[in-house]
């Protein structure tokens, strides 16, 4: 019975990472424009694909942080579509700009799925790449990449290296 779960798991788990390999690829921070483009970016996106985008004020401390982490960020979440817009663009008002930024909304399927608004109050002034991924990570928004491989992969039982066949 346990060999079965354990079986059936790794099949479910070749599944989804088949699934996800059928997902748009996008490895950049992109700039948006506009409140236009930002729906755009959001509503016309694949169902399947997280975005998240940063709200953002260039003279409001952590903002420029977080513009060089999301671009970090998404040259290793590929699959996540990465998004940057000025507040101004976003029609913010002027409280908002002052006092929300910099904020994260998260979208899946064109529904916020995650509205974060001065991140800085959780992650500090200093921050890097591996705060922010670990941020998002712990609200649920982007999965934790260290974990796919172990599941897919599996503990090593035996000495054997072959390939378990999932036909």
């Amino acid at each position: 019975s346990d060999e079965f779960l354990e079986q059936y798991r790794k099949q479910r788990m070749h599944e989804m990472m088949s699934n996800s390999s059928k997902l748009p690829k996008f490895g950049l921070l992109h700039d948006l424009k506009s409140g236009d483009q930002f729906l755009e970016a959001v509503d016309n996106e694949n169902k399947a694909v997280t975005v998240i985008v940063h709200i953002y004020e260039d003279k409001v401390p952590g903002c420029k942080t977080m513009n060089s982490c999301l671009a970090e960020l998404s040259q290793e979440y590929v699959q996540v579509k990465f998004c940057k817009l000025l507040s101004t663009a976003a029609g913010m008002s002027s409280h908002f700009k002052a006092d929300g930024v910099p904020a994260l909304l998260v979208y899946k399927g064109g529904q916020v799925v995650g509205n974060f608004v001065r991140v800085t109050d959780d992650l500090g002034d200093e921050f890097y790449a591996g705060d922010v991924e670990n941020f998002l990570i712990e609200h649920g928004m982007i999965v934790d990449r260290s974990c796919v491989p172990h599941i897919i992969s599996g503990p090593k039982v035996d000495g054997n290296d072959s390939d378990v066949s999932l036909e």
